[in-house]
């Protein structure tokens, strides 16, 4: 079975718009069709994949969405998926790497002459302010969880969703600030989370890692030796 995976790179989207692109794509493909998001939240790259060799799918084109797509991603991504390759036994798929859709003229011309709703913007003072953006909420615990690709590719479960359970059910929600970025630097150590105002930087790479976190760092005050890499302020030599 010949399939499309189509990899969509988009930060400040919602799930729901997200949803909706996804569903979209998938009806339009003229094969078998998946579309996941690269950072952020949902399934990502090898369990997708994993997902699809499951399905029966021979030949996976990965076809990357976006405009224009990220130089970096389009250099990694084969690389990734190749990794994922490496660690299948018995009989699997042909995988392929499309080139980014910047590089067909038709669709650039049909973004280019879009016939879209529009609307008429007005003044608006102070528009660029938003209620409530002046300081941020009282917490305990300050923790930046990396969503970006490359973490997200390894993430067990949807990490930021995971943690934010977890927290919730320990009833910790009021005293913990959760949030999401992109790359923090050290892509082989993801997942990362990086827990202030301590400045431990753990590695949680399933779902009883965040349990482990959450029930010893955040409720008990403790800390997990065994999943820090590093300490911020703590200098090291560069591999």
């Amino acid at each position: 079975m010949h399939v499309y995976l189509y990899l969509i790179s988009a930060t400040y989207v919602s799930a729901k718009r997200f949803a909706a692109l996804a569903q979209a794509l998938e009806a339009a493909a003229p094969v078998p069709a998946k579309a996941i998001r690269l950072e952020a939240e949902g399934q990502g790259l090898w369990a997708a994949l994993d997902e699809l060799l499951a399905r029966g799918a021979s030949r996976i084109d990965l076809r990357p969405v976006g405009m224009p797509f990220s130089q970096s991603l389009e250099k990694w991504l084969p690389s990734a998926a190749g990794a994922w390759l490496a660690q299948q036994s018995g009989s699997t798929p042909e995988l392929f790497f499309a080139s980014s859709s910047e590089h067909d003229a038709a669709t650039v011309r049909a973004i280019a002459r879009a016939e879209v709703p529009l609307r008429r913007i007005g003044e608006k003072p102070a528009g660029e302010m938003g209620k409530g953006w002046d300081l941020p909420p009282a917490h305990r615990h300050h923790l930046l969880v990396c969503t970006g690709p490359r973490c997200h590719v390894k993430d067990a479960p949807n990490l930021a969703d995971a943690l934010k359970v977890e927290i919730r059910r320990a009833g910790l929600s009021d005293s913990c600030l959760v949030t999401t970025t992109g790359c923090v630097f050290p892509c082989n150590a993801g997942p990362v989370i990086v827990h202030y105002p301590r400045g431990d930087w753990y590695r949680v790479a399933d779902l009883s890692d965040i349990q482990s976190f959450v029930a010893t760092v955040l409720a008990k005050g403790g800390r997990l030796e065994h999943l820090i890499f590093h300490q911020t302020g703590v200098s090291h030599e560069p591999a």
